[in-house]
C-alpha cells in the first residue's frame, strides 16, 4: 500500500462542493471539501470560489485553507494532485481544461459532464493527452457493494435483462443522469431512445422532466418515469433478468435480490420469490468511496470506473432524451456505440 500523501483542491464552493456538509441528517462525509479532508493520504489545500460571499463562508468553515478567487492563480499556488470541479456544468470545460493543462494528475468533474457534445469531447481529449485521469462524479460508481453487485449481474446472477425499471425525481439532467449511468454501467450501450415530458414532476430551472425508454445494444430496455419531488424523493432501478431481480433502492443504499421459485397456485410456471428475497445495505457516503477510488488509480491500484468516456456516453443519452421529448417522443437513435465501460 503507498504512502504517497496528495494535495488536493476543490473549484466551486456550493452544495456539493462544500456547503451540504451543514445538512445535520446528511451523510458525512456529504461533500468535495470534507471527502478530502477526511482522508488520512489526501490534504485539502486550496478552495476556489468566483463568489466573494461563497469565498468568505468557505473561510469560515475552513479557516486553516487557502482560498482564491481564481482556479489559475490557485493552481500556481498550491500545485494540487487531485481537483474537483464543482461549479455549474457551463463552468466545467473551463476549469477542466485549466487544470489539465496546469498538470493536475486527477481531475473529478460533478455531473453532467458538460452541457454540449462539443464540450465534453474536448475535455475527454485534452485530458487524455495530458495525461490527466478525468472522473465524473457519478457517485454511485464509486460503492464497492453496488461495483460487486454489477459484477454479479454480469456475470449472469439473473441471467439474461430483460428490463429494467426507473424512478427519480428532481430533473434529468440534475437526478436523472445518475439513473442513466447506472443503466449503463448494469446494461451496457444505449442504441435508441424515446421520452415525453412529465408537466407533472418539477425540476430545476433549465432542467426537463421526462418519461421514457431506452434500448440498449444488448436488447434490453428500460423505462424512466419521474416523479414529483415535493411529494417525496425516489431513486429505484429494478432489473429483471431471465433467472430473478436485483434492486437498487432507497437511492442506491440497499440493495434487494430475488430468485425464481415454482408457483404455488398454477403448474408449470415460476414467480420471483417474495419470501426469500434478500436485502443488504445502510446509509453510507458515497463521497468517500469517490475519493478512495481516485487515490488508488492515483497509487495505481485500481482503473477508473467513471472516466470522462463515460461521462460523455451520459450526455449524448440526455441529449437525445431531451430531443425525444421536444420532438413529441419520436425515437432517437444514438450516432454511435461506446464501449468504455
Amino acid at each position: 500500500m503507498s504512502d504517497t500523501l496528495y494535495r488536493s483542491a476543490v473549484v466551486g464552493c456550493g452544495r456539493i462542493g462544500m456547503t451540504m456538509e451543514e445538512d445535520p441528517k446528511q451523510i458525512k462525509p456529504a461533500t468535495h471539501a470534507r471527502a478530502f479532508s477526511n482522508h488520512p493520504r489526501v490534504t485539502l489545500a486550496g478552495l476556489v470560489d468566483i463568489d466573494p460571499a461563497k469565498l468568505a463562508h468557505a473561510r469560515e468553515c475552513f479557516p486553516d485553507i487557502s482560498t482564491f478567487l481564481d482556479a489559475g492563480e490557485m493552481l500556481g499556488s498550491v500545485n494540487p494532485n487531485i481537483v474537483s470541479v464543482a461549479t455549474p456544468p457551463a463552468y466545467h470545460r473551463a476549469v477542466v481544461e485549466l487544470c489539465a493543462l496546469g498538470g493536475v494528475k486527477a481531475i473529478i468533474c460533478e455531473k453532467p459532464i458538460a452541457e454540449t457534445r462539443e464540450d465534453a469531447e474536448e475535455m475527454v481529449d485534452l485530458c487524455a493527452r495530458r495525461e490527466s485521469l478525468l472522473f465524473i462524479n457519478h457517485v454511485r460508481r464509486f460503492d464497492p457493494m453496488i461495483r460487486e453487485a454489477r459484477a454479479e449481474v454480469i456475470s449472469g446472477s439473473i441471467g439474461q435483462v430483460l428490463q429494467a425499471t426507473c424512478y427519480y425525481t428532481a430533473g434529468l439532467w440534475n437526478t436523472g443522469t445518475h439513473v442513466v449511468d447506472l443503466l449503463r454501467f448494469f446494461l451496457g450501450e444505449v442504441s435508441w431512445v424515446l421520452a415525453v415530458p412529465n408537466d407533472g414532476a418539477s425540476h430545476p430551472p433549465g432542467d426537463v422532466s421526462v418519461d421514457a425508454i431506452v434500448g440498449f445494444v444488448s436488447g434490453a430496455r428500460a423505462t424512466l418515469q419521474s416523479l414529483e419531488v415535493g411529494d417525496y424523493s425516489i431513486f429505484d432501478i429494478r432489473f429483471y433478468g431471465r433467472k430473478g431481480s436485483l434492486v437498487l433502492t432507497r437511492f442506491g443504499y440497499e440493495i434487494e435480490r430475488t430468485g425464481v421459485v415454482s408457483r404455488s397456485d398454477v403448474s408449470g410456471y415460476n414467480e420471483l420469490d417474495g419470501v426469500g428475497k434478500k436485502r443488504e445495505g445502510e446509509p453510507r457516503s458515497f463521497m468517500a468511496f469517490m475519493v478512495n477510488h481516485v487515490v488508488d488509480c492515483l497509487d495505481g491500484c485500481d482503473h477508473p470506473v467513471s472516466r470522462g468516456e463515460e461521462g460523455l456516453a451520459v450526455l449524448e443519452i440526455l441529449l437525445a432524451l431531451r430531443e425525444s421529448a421536444a420532438r413529441g417522443g419520436i425515437r432517437v437513435d444514438l450516432s454511435s456505440a461506446r464501449l468504455c465501460s
